[in-house]
């Protein structure tokens, strides 16, 4: 008779969970065996879905991979005829407008990440009039640095008259454009951190307890609520 150093690995898994399922005949304060079919169940649902979700990327990936191929270098109408083709697509399937919107740029956002694509540019007049005058007004800063134009804009804002407003609305703008990661990085820091507040907080309520009470009662103290 094989010892258990011997035994198929699943074999001494099976003989372990036999050996578990005679010492512990209770789950959460129910009977093991009334939960028993329910759990079966769950394990094997999640399997078949995780199997699922598996080929839905796997198919959604082929599907980014042929509209690459053919919006890649071309025009900016054709590119915006394309969308529309796509967004009917999902639209006839009794979707809004806006969720087949959302559903495309999430395509051409992964085609970005995946293939390098590159989003054709409005070829409309407006369109170009705003990304030259949006050039101009970089490169009329391209020589002062963030302290220049921070000190500029403080001046025109002292000033306060409409002209000066317009001007300090400007570098206000540029400031952002510089500055586009860190503002995103300290937002998502600060979102983390009221996140983690607002769930110790409930945690706090939760307990109930004196000493809860009173961390709660001295945060509120500290916000200045």
């Amino acid at each position: 008779m094989a010892n258990q150093a011997t035994m198929p690995a699943q074999a001494q898994e099976q003989t372990v969970q036999s050996a578990v399922a005679v010492v512990v005949n209770m789950i959460g304060g129910r009977p093991a065996v009334e939960l028993q079919e329910t759990i079966f169940t769950i394990g094997e649902e999640t399997f078949d879905a995780e199997a699922l979700m598996a080929r839905g990327v796997a198919a959604r990936d082929v599907l980014d991979s042929n509209l690459h191929d053919i919006v890649k270098g071309i025009p900016y109408l054709e590119f915006m005829l394309v969308r529309d083709f796509y967004k009917s697509g999902i639209t006839d399937k009794g979707k809004s407008d806006d969720a087949a919107q959302k559903v495309w740029e999430r395509s051409v956002n992964r085609m970005v990440s995946t293939f390098d694509f590159v989003k054709p540019k409005s070829e409309a007049k407006d369109a170009v009039r705003k990304a030259e005058a949006k050039a101009k007004a970089i490169a009329a800063f391209e020589a002062q640095d963030d302290d220049a134009l921070e000190d500029a804009r403080a001046d025109l804002l002292e000033k306060g008259d409409q002209a000066s407003l317009r001007k300090a609305l400007t570098i206000g703008k540029e400031l952002e454009r510089r500055n586009a990661d860190v503002i995103k990085a300290d937002a998502d820091q600060r979102k983390l951190i009221v996140s983690k507040i607002v769930t110790r907080v409930k945690e706090l309520s939760k307990a109930g307890t004196d000493d809860a009470d009173n961390l709660l009662a001295s945060v509120l103290m500290m916000l200045g609520a």
